[in-house]
């Protein structure tokens, strides 16, 4: 950028020194070293038409003259050069900008803006909150991109009233190309689905919240990596708010070269309460050959799509006909009545805990079963 910046800032000092009456040994600048040393230019008091390259002039103490404009020629060169670095630091670098904030960091809480809030079902919420990135990608940003990559991921939210946190996954994660110049970012969104309990905490705190107030996240946190053709097949049994990091897990794999095929064992209380069923339609039109759904529902399904019933035995027995303990996995995350008769409750923290329920009375092993 200097490069083609310099030529021309020296082409307008020439035109100043011809203005001026003084000559130079290169016509406008054809280098930075002729451009910034006008101390070099020689100078003659003759008439235009006929100046010859002199020394300077004495003055009556035997003095030497600098020649008519010479500091003003500097300063324009000053100007100029540093006009020419200001603006490489506007194009090619976020140091002129503002800091940049509502940043993801799986290091510390951050506040970020709750932007748009849509109802799902009777007691379920979409919140979508604003995600800022610099316009060129730091450290930070490589990181949060590493850790998405790998899979399954989650964001811990702090409930700063009690100072309590629980970590939700996020069914959409978007960011812009498209520059903010005058902020110097490219703004996105993350989505969270959130179920109102009675008995929750940071469910009853988020649904307390307003377009405009911040909550704050920490996060990506990675919850369960995959690798590509690792397994056959992926299981999945959830029940409820449950979809989520199986609707972001199978979104990660559609999404990749891969020959890993996915089967989902959905449960709701009626068909109006299944949760993103729409999304998971259009996946499955567009990987028939790699994503099989099923509906569960409580009550009288509305649509041949859907059986009554709920993940229990029986349907689970049927809907895991086939697996090989070798090459395939299970995958479980739905509210505590459904995880402890399928699997088991999670305990917090990162640990598992024992394998219970429906899965280890049909003879899984706890390394069959993944909890979310």
């Amino acid at each position: 950028m200097l490069n083609r910046l310099v030529p021309r800032v020296g082409s307008a000092v020439g035109v100043v020194r011809q203005k001026l009456g003084i000559k130079c040994n290169s016509t406008g600048a054809k280098s930075w070293r002729m451009l910034c040393a006008p101390a070099r230019l020689k100078y003659s008091t003759s008439s235009k038409n006929d100046a010859k390259p002199e020394q300077y002039a004495e003055d009556s103490s035997g003095k030497k003259e600098r020649p008519p404009g010479t500091y003003m020629i500097w300063a324009m060169e000053v100007i100029g050069a540093s006009a020419a670095f200001l603006y490489y630091l506007h194009l090619y670098t976020d140091l002129l900008k503002p800091k940049v904030e509502e940043r993801l960091n799986p290091d510390k809480y951050t506040p970020f803006t709750l932007v748009e809030r849509e109802q799902l079902t009777k007691d379920t919420d979409r919140f979508r909150f604003r995600i800022n990135r610099p316009r060129f990608d730091d450290d930070l940003e490589k990181t949060v991109d590493e850790i998405i990559a790998q899979g399954a991921w989650a964001l811990d939210v702090k409930d700063h009233l009690v100072q309590t946190y629980r970590s939700y996954t996020p069914v959409d994660y978007f960011v812009s190309s498209t520059v903010d110049e005058e902020r110097g970012l490219r703004e996105g969104y993350c989505d969270l689905v959130v179920k109102r309990y009675p008995n929750g905490s940071l469910s009853r705190f988020l649904h307390g919240t307003r377009v405009g107030d911040t909550v704050e996240m920490r996060g990506p946190i990675l919850t369960w990596p995959f690798e590509p053709n690792k397994y056959r097949r992926i299981y999945m049994i959830a029940g409820g708010t449950g979809i989520a990091p199986m609707f972001q897990l199978i979104d990660h794999v559609m999404g990749q070269d891969s020959k890993t095929q996915i089967s989902l064992l959905y449960g709701s209380q009626s068909e109006s309460d299944i949760i993103y069923r729409r999304q998971l339609d259009d996946l499955a039109k567009q990987h028939s050959d790699r994503l099989a759904l099923t509906y569960l529902v409580d009550q009288e399904p509305a649509s041949k799509d859907t059986q009554l019933g709920r993940p229990d035995a029986n349907s689970i027995s049927r809907f895991v006909e086939g697996f090989d303990k070798s090459r395939d996995v299970v995958l479980v995350c739905g509210p505590d009545p459904m995880m402890a008769a399928v699997s088991g409750i999670r305990p917090i923290g990162p640990y598992q805990g024992p394998l219970s329920g429906v899965l280890r009375d049909l003879g899984f092993l706890p390394n069959n079963v993944f909890k979310f």
